[in-house]
């Protein structure tokens, strides 16, 4: 994967249940997710009410679920959010500790820089890589007090053009940028 641009399009739906296709309304807790489709090289974010979370109701074959998180659909007024808030984010990237895809290894990563960026983990240094195991960085939970848990995160070997590129455009397609702006 090393040089390679890591494009993370991700392409929004309404807001509308995807097992239903009844609206979600401002206020309505719900559950969005990232498909990946086969022969696409987006992800696309589908919205779940709860009521069919819970019911069991999930993705089918052929899209995979890349990763999901809880939400809540924002007045019109504050739709300049980013799509996924830090919370959500840390959610997602503490989801993805398990990855074991090269693009779910390479979006972790990415979150774990934004989250860095974002001063909620906390570089703590790195391990080269040996003849069993891939470089790793290591990250701690920024918690008050300190001693927050430690995350381990695979390298994925991204050229420094890659990794500008791949994080500007996850933050893009996020909104992240315009978040911190306000």
């Amino acid at each position: 994967m090393a040089g390679s641009p890591a494009p993370y399009d991700i392409i929004r739906t309404q807001d509308i249940c995807a097992h239903s296709g009844d609206p979600l309304a401002v206020g309505d807790e719900h559950i969005a997710v990232l498909l990946e489709r086969e022969g696409e090289d987006s992800l696309v974010r589908s919205l779940y009410s709860i009521k069919a979370w819970e019911e069991g109701v999930r993705p089918q074959a052929p899209d995979r679920l890349f990763g999901f998180w809880k939400r809540i659909i924002p007045d019109k007024e504050d739709r300049v959010q980013p799509l996924v808030n830090d919370d959500e984010m840390m959610d997602l990237f503490e989801q993805l500790e398990q990855a074991t895809e090269s693009k779910q290894i390479a979006f972790r990563y990415l979150l774990g820089l934004i989250l860095m960026r974002k001063k909620r983990l906390i570089f703590e240094g790195s391990t080269p890589a040996s003849d069993d195991a891939p470089p790793t960085l290591s990250l701690r939970m920024r918690i008050k007090g300190g001693g927050g848990p430690i995350f381990r995160v695979i390298d994925p070997q991204l050229d420094d053009q890659a990794i500008t590129d791949a994080t500007e455009e996850l933050g893009r397609v996020m909104n992240l940028d315009s978040a911190d702006e306000s």
